[in-house]
C-alpha cells in the first residue's frame, strides 16, 4: 500500500500506523471483546465528553468507529485494497485535543489484500471483504459495546449509516472520476442489499436505511441529512438534541436555538 494512501487514511479517517498524540486511555485486540475492559475504556472517555452515563460514551465511540467503516469502503472502492481492520490489528486511543476529545485509531501493521484484476474475481473479493469486516470486526465490537454500556446494540449500529452517508457526500464532492464514483455506488449497494442480516447479528441489515433530508436552518437553498438515529448528545452535561436528530419534532426543530 503506497504512502499516499496511508496519508489519506490518516488525514481523512483518523487512522494511522503510529500513535498520533498522547492517549488518555487505549483499548486493543482481545480487550475489544472484554466487557470489563470496554467498560473501563468508556469510563475514561465519558468524563472527557461530559457524559452523564456510559451509553453516550458508547454511542460516540460507535460514531467514531464510523471512520473505520468509511475507510473500509474507501479502500475497497477507490483503491481496490483492504487494510487489515481485524480487531487483533486495531487499537483505539482517547486523545484530548484543543476544545474536544477524539478517538484515534492505530493499526499494528499495514498489510493489505489486493483485489483481483478481473471483474468476477473482484466481485467475489469485495463480497468476502465486507462480509468479514462487518461480521468479524464491527459485529463483535458493537455487541461488546452494548454489553459494557447497557445501550441497545441497534442504536450502536445506527450510528454507522450517518457516518457512511457523510462519507458518500464527501466523495461526491471531491472525486471527479466517474468510474470511481460508480464503483463506490455499486459497492455500497452490495453492502446495503447484498449482505444478509445474519452478518450483523440483526433481524435486518442495519445499513440498509433511507436517508432523510431536512431544510437547512440558515440557508433555504440547502438541505441537511437527518441523522439515522440519535447520537445521545442530550446525555452530555448542559447539552440538547442535535438539530438533525430524528427524535426532534418539526415544531421543536423550528424553535431550535443555535
Amino acid at each position: 500500500m503506497s504512502a499516499f494512501i496511508w496519508e489519506q487514511l490518516d488525514k481523512q479517517f483518523n487512522i494511522a500506523l503510529e500513535q498520533r498524540g498522547e492517549a488518555v486511555a487505549s483499548i486493543s485486540a482481545a480487550a475489544f471483546l472484554d466487557r470489563d475492559a470496554m467498560r473501563s475504556f468508556l469510563g475514561a472517555y465519558k468524563p472527557l465528553i461530559e457524559g452523564l452515563d456510559d451509553t453516550v460514551a458508547a454511542a460516540y465511540f460507535s460514531s467514531w468507529f464510523g471512520s473505520i467503516a468509511s475507510a473500509m469502503h474507501f479502500s475497497v472502492s477507490v483503491h481496490d485494497v483492504t487494510p487489515d481492520f481485524s480487531l487483533s490489528n486495531l487499537t483505539a486511543h482517547v486523545i484530548k485535543e484543543t476544545g474536544f476529545t477524539r478517538i484515534g485509531f492505530q493499526l499494528t501493521h499495514g498489510n493489505v489484500d489486493q483485489a483481483p484484476k478481473d471483474t468476477m474475481g473482484r466481485a467475489a473479493w469485495r463480497d468476502l471483504a465486507f462480509t468479514q469486516f462487518y461480521s468479524h470486526t464491527a459485529r463483535p465490537l458493537m455487541e461488546c459495546l452494548s454489553e459494557a454500556s447497557g445501550l441497545n446494540v441497534g442504536l450502536l449500529w445506527g450510528q454507522l449509516p450517518t457516518a457512511l452517508t457523510n462519507f458518500r457526500e464527501h466523495c461526491q464532492t471531491t472525486i471527479e472520476n466517474e468510474a470511481v464514483l460508480r464503483q463506490l455506488a455499486e459497492d455500497e449497494h452490495f453492502v446495503q442489499t447484498g449482505l444478509p442480516p445474519q452478518v450483523f447479528g440483526r433481524s435486518k441489515n442495519p445499513l440498509h436505511v433511507s436517508v432523510r433530508k431536512i431544510a437547512h436552518p440558515l440557508d433555504p437553498n440547502k438541505q441537511l441529512h437527518m441523522k439515522n438515529v440519535c447520537c445521545l448528545q442530550y446525555l452530555r452535561q448542559d447539552r440538547y438534541y442535535c438539530y438533525t436528530c430524528p427524535r426532534l419534532t418539526k415544531k421543536e426543530r423550528a424553535e431550535f436555538k443555535f
